[in-house]
């Protein structure tokens, strides 16, 4: 899987000849595999007096003969000339294109994992957190931290006593939420030292109010800042789907990012013409 690491050494590559650098969504939800290859025949076509022969037959045999159709996006590099090629597999979709350069292009590639690499979620309830690693959607490590069980009051039990008399809270209910409060204290201190050995980017939070808010607001600021989002949970989905709402609320993020950025821009710009 593509990482920061391995999208350095794509940067640093430089040939003598042309690279030919092809992004393919091949995303099974919207068309067939058919549909792609024609897709993919139609942009090598546009490049045929550009990109060296070696190069587009290479492509072409990848995705007839080798690719199996998994994930959701594939890149591909290839220069003949210098013995060079490299494909990806990609879980996320990335917009078609090729491109002819002396250096592999990579920006589709370095946007992905701007958006979507290394991020945590951390599923919150009132007796633990269960945090859960990804990279571009897909699982890579998980830890779960368990407290006190807080145990729901029946029907009558410590509304009547010494407490409530005076105007107070039952001293069961103080009881449940002083285990509840040590519970998401020990949640906090779990995930910082999630956070200090795996180095997520982002950070979205996921359960129900009221654990949700006052887990938040016990995060040290550093945390605070690196959330994106949150999302409540439904018991009965499955995993996919879970990520697949993960990878939605990271989607929402840079879109409202991007249009910061914009905003941004013009104010600047109308600000220089003044």
């Amino acid at each position: 899987m593509i990482d920061e690491t391995e999208l350095r050494r794509l940067a640093q590559f430089q040939a003598g000849s042309s690279i030919l650098s092809v992004y393919l969504d091949v995303d099974p939800t919207r068309h067939t595999s058919e549909e792609y290859l024609l897709s993919l025949r139609n942009l090598l076509k546009g490049v045929a007096g550009e990109a060296a022969k070696e190069d587009i037959e290479a492509v072409q045999r990848y995705f007839e003969h080798e690719y199996d159709w998994s994930g959701r996006g594939v890149a591909v590099f290839s220069c003949a000339a210098a013995d060079f090629w490299r494909n990806y597999v990609l879980p996320l979709p990335v917009p078609s294109g090729v491109t002819v350069a002396r250096r592999p292009y990579i920006s589709p590639l370095a946007a992905l994992l701007n958006a979507y690499g290394r991020y945590a979620v951390a599923v919150v309830n009132q007796e633990g957190i269960r945090i859960l690693l990804y990279h571009l959607g897909e699982p890579i490590h998980e830890e779960t931290f368990v407290g006190e069980e807080v145990r729901k009051l029946k029907r009558g039990r410590g509304s009547s006593g010494l407490a409530e008399r005076r105007g107070g809270a039952p001293a069961g209910s103080r009881r449940m939420e002083e285990v509840a409060m040590r519970n998401l204290r020990q949640a906090v201190q779990t995930l910082e030292q999630f956070w200090r050995q795996h180095t997520p980017r982002r950070l979205i939070l996921a359960g129900a109010e009221p654990a949700l808010s006052h887990f938040r607001g016990l995060l040290p600021k550093a945390l605070q800042e690196a959330v994106v989002g949150t999302m409540g949970v439904d018991p009965t989905e499955s995993e996919a789907d879970f990520r697949e709402r993960s990878l939605q609320v990271l989607q929402k993020a840079e879109e409202e990012r991007r249009a910061t950025l914009v905003e941004d821009l013009i104010t600047a710009a109308a600000k220089g013409k003044g």
